[in-house]
């Protein structure tokens, strides 16, 4: 088979190999060509028969070394006005938050993302949020800066005497602030900064993007290092999700019209749209095996629309309405991080190109994928394209919603160990990047879902009540979230009648499966549950094991970890509270998840 070789910006410097045999230059809106090499990797196989499928090596590709996005453009909602200019990577149009969901920048360090990056070269004006962050709150997120003196810290002793507003430089900053509360809202920025590097702020190295004030509008470009980090290398990595492959069968162009049993769409219109229009572009897909079958296969006569011909419904919350609420049709077969869109299928060449899309976020929305294009891989008839998970697969997503605590119903537990099999199907063995605090977080979901409800994302609990009656609702899917979940809420209020459902749940009343896979589909329990125990893992290793006086780490960080999924995070550690069945305690649970835990991570070899 032949794999043509796609379009990207800059990859020169990784001095990667690639694997493909044949060019395809991309045509950019100058009319120049110019010709990309993206680091790809061979997917794993399956059998020794497997068709080798080619994929982005996402350990060697970052935002600022992505292809350049092909169109300029720009809108204003609420207030809020966002642009980008033909030409620019990535890195240059998007902020933290709108990768926030899939990759979790947030919980990056200056000293996490480029180990042993020599802080005192890096000028303060490299990292403008720095410049953004008050005294008061520096004091706050930054380890001992408060018991500094005032002229250790050279920008804010530079601030200070440019207002004239002290003159014992030996006194503490903390003691500072308490003798004069109004200096601690000034910030580093009302100064000429030029002259000043980011080690002159002690410790700053060591806190997390997240903590910054305004870190939200921080450009992926204007934090240190962060365009050059591979996208597999962010706290929640970058990968593939599912493993389905397809062989494109046919490619067809502008005269087709109508096409029904599709696999492109939205996460908010499914990903079966149909095209009926008077242009429906596409590939035609059929199953790897097209010879001696009698029975019709997964992905037989099923089409990939064009996106530059379909568009359909995207974004949610404040910004639905963006682009008229609308997107190229396509596919998230890598989570929200972009969207894949097959572009101009060409009939004469049998070869189709498609582009990534990006969307930008808010706290209270996103736009449609809209962002682009952004030139991605090329293809020709015969080829063995990636497609992710179908709908009715239980899909895999690094999406994660945004909140700051879960709560979890209680399932009837089951002691039947996942197989080798089962854990290779959920989410790659982990790296140290993708390990927070050592803990291997697929084999935790893993050991979490097998407790709970026997790995099945149809499953719905009974109707109870927590907390003395002020949380009530039913627990769902595959982790068992209760319908009062932040997590879950968010997933599901953000679907048309998804706010009705929930009252529903929460008044007693009942649920389907098909409601169930409608308002929280397995892409979405996927993400939030690995939001809640990313959250619970950072928060719990800061905490204290009352049993031996040491933060929780270990053994005992899994068993507490397990125990705030059970009983939520104000559970009494180890504690006697049961499930609605009284079969497994706080601190059973937590023994129990990590038995099941140690037996998922020794299925794993790295």
């Amino acid at each position: 088979m032949k794999w043509l070789r796609f379009c990207t910006l800059a990859f020169l410097s990784f001095g990667l190999i690639i694997l493909s045999a044949e060019y395809l230059p991309l045509q950019a809106q100058s009319n120049t060509l110019i010709q990309f090499d993206l680091p790809t990797k061979l997917m794993p196989s399956v059998s020794s028969d497997s068709p080798q499928v080619l994929l982005p090596d996402w350990q060697r590709i970052s935002f600022g070394s992505m292809p350049p996005i092909q169109e300029s453009g720009s809108f204003t909602s609420e207030g809020n006005t966002r642009t980008w200019s033909a030409g620019q990577t990535p890195a240059r149009y998007l902020t933290l938050l709108d990768i926030q969901s899939a990759l979790r920048p947030d919980l990056l360090s200056l000293d996490n993302i480029v180990k042993n990056l020599d802080f005192k070269t890096i000028p303060i004006t490299s990292f403008p949020l720095l410049g953004q962050q008050s005294i008061k709150h520096l004091i706050d997120i930054v380890p001992s800066l408060g018991q500094f003196t005032v002229k250790q810290v050279l920008p804010i002793a530079a601030l200070l005497s440019q207002k004239g507003l002290i003159s014992d430089n030996g006194m503490t900053l903390s003691t500072l602030l308490a003798q004069n509360p109004n200096l601690g809202e000034l910030k580093l920025n009302q100064i000429d900064l030029s002259e000043y590097v980011i080690a002159d702020i002690p410790n700053i190295e060591s806190v997390q993007l997240g903590q910054f004030s305004g870190w939200q509008d921080t450009l992926i470009a204007d934090v240190p290092a962060l365009n050059a980090l591979p996208l597999a290398s962010f706290p929640v990595p970058l990968t593939e999700l599912g493993n389905a492959v397809a062989r494109i069968d046919f490619i067809w162009g502008k005269a087709e019209q109508k096409r029904l049993r599709t696999i492109s769409g939205s996460d908010v219109a499914g990903f079966s749209v149909p095209c009926q229009g008077q242009q429906c572009p596409h590939i035609e897909l059929d199953d790897l095996e097209n010879s001696g079958r009698n029975s019709r296969g997964e992905f037989e006569g099923r089409s990939w629309i064009s996106g530059k011909y379909q568009q359909v419904e995207g974004g949610w919350g404040c910004l639905k309405a963006v682009n008229g609420g609308k997107e190229p049709t396509g596919r998230l077969p890598f989570g929200s991080f972009a969207k894949v869109v097959v572009m101009e299928p060409d009939e004469k060449t049998d070869t189709v190109d498609t582009a990534l899309f990006f969307r930008f976020k808010t706290f209270c929305g996103a736009t449609p994928y809209f962002i682009g294009p952004v030139p991605f891989l090329t293809y020709r008839v015969n080829a063995p394209i990636f497609i992710g998970t179908l709908d009715k697969q239980l899909q895999r997503t690094v999406s994660i919603p945004q909140a700051n605590s879960s709560g979890t119903a209680f399932a009837s537990p089951n002691t039947t160990p996942l197989s080798p099999t089962e854990f290779a199907a959920d989410e790659p063995c982990p790296t140290a990047a993708s390990s927070p605090a050592g803990v291997n977080v697929a084999a935790l979901k893993n050991a979490i879902a097998n407790l709970e409800s026997s790995d099945r994302s149809d499953t719905i609990g009974p109707y109870v009540c927590a907390d003395r009656s002020r949380n009530c609702g039913r627990a769902l899917g595959k982790y068992q979230d209760m319908s009062y979940n932040p997590y879950a809420v968010q997933a599901i209020a953000n679907k048309p009648g998804g706010q009705s459902w929930l009252s529903q749940l929460n008044s007693g009343g009942k649920a389907t499966k098909e409601e169930l896979f409608q308002f929280y589909p397995p892409a979405d329990q996927e993400a939030a549950v690995k939001a809640a125990l990313l959250d619970k893992i950072a928060s719990t290793s800061s905490e204290t094991d009352p049993t031996n006086g040491l933060p929780f780490s270990g053994d005992r960080l899994i068993e507490r970890v397990a125990q705030k999924h059970f009983g939520g995070d104000a559970s009494i550690v180890d504690g006697g509270a049961t499930d609605a069945f009284g079969r497994l305690s706080l601190k059973s649970y937590g023994q129990n998840v990590l038995q099941r835990y140690k037996e998922n991570s020794s299925l794993c070899r790295l």
